[in-house]
């Protein structure tokens, strides 16, 4: 009885947790079988399944997925390698050099990368170089931005105690600063990687001859539409996946943060 109990919990915690998505599922199921949408251009989520299970047989759709996966992981992992360590020491350490710099920084990050990105491929060429600079170029500013906010305010009372109680200003940061600052600059790593699917699948769609935004170009140029989605909904499961692994990172990270 007890497991019984047990499992009939889990059962409706989860059905409470993604009704909606079970509801919009069920809908998108049954709208283009009964022709209330076009099922030529918005096929049921049993023919998308269909689709990538045949792409994934034949190899298509692994080798697209690594290939997307690689130049996301790349210019994602340089924005990390760059934009953390430059946050933390603008926001903690050169914070005159930080107020001087922030209004150029700012109008950086608001240039749209789509119209930038042929110029990265004048002066890098059309190859990976160039659609990995773009990708850390996109992912970089909410993680630097984010970065700087999060240790800029942190509470001042929070760094008067740890002066008071003999702490270094090496253990200020280590134990402090980066501590409290976390929560936000999660949110700007979280913005980073969703930027980078996006930036991904549109230099993909511009200037590739492989990955999962070309799969998906090449199939709406020639009109096969499951096929099209189902490199959409791979985008977005990767994209799904990425999100909460960074959600979960962030908790166990900020284990001293009471929920409310």
């Amino acid at each position: 009885m007890a497991l019984n109990s047990s499992v009939m919990g889990w059962f409706k915690s989860v059905a409470h947790k993604y009704l909606a998505i079970i509801v919009f599922l069920i809908a998108w199921q049954i709208f283009p079988t009964i022709g209330l949408v076009n099922e030529i251009f918005i096929p049921t989520p049993t023919t998308i399944l269909a689709e990538i299970w045949k792409l994934t047989l034949d190899g298509t759709l692994p080798n697209d997925a690594v290939i997307s996966l690689f130049r996301v992981g790349v210019g994602f992992g340089i924005a990390l390698l760059v934009a953390l360590p430059l946050g933390f020491l603008l926001g903690g350490f050169f914070k005159s050099f930080e107020k001087a710099v922030n209004p150029l920084l700012q109008l950086l990050s608001q240039a749209n990368p789509f119209t930038l990105f042929p110029i990265f491929i004048v002066f890098l060429g059309i190859g990976e170089v160039s659609k990995i600079s773009i990708i850390y170029w996109v992912c970089q500013w909410p993680i630097l931005l984010n970065t700087i906010t999060g240790i800029s305010n942190v509470d001042p009372v929070l760094i008067k105690m740890a002066r008071s109680s003999g702490l270094s200003k090496a253990e200020i940061f280590t134990k402090v600063l980066i501590p409290a600052s976390l929560p936000t600059v999660f949110t700007g790593i979280r913005m980073g990687a969703a930027f980078s699917f996006f930036m991904l699948i549109g230099a993909e769609m511009l200037g590739s001859s492989a990955g999962l935004g070309y799969l998906i170009m090449q199939a709406q140029m020639v009109m096969q539409i499951p096929r099209m989605w189902a490199g959409i909904v791979v985008v977005a499961l990767i994209g799904y996946i990425v999100t909460y692994s960074l959600i979960y990172l962030e908790r166990r990270g900020s284990v001293w943060k009471q929920e409310v």
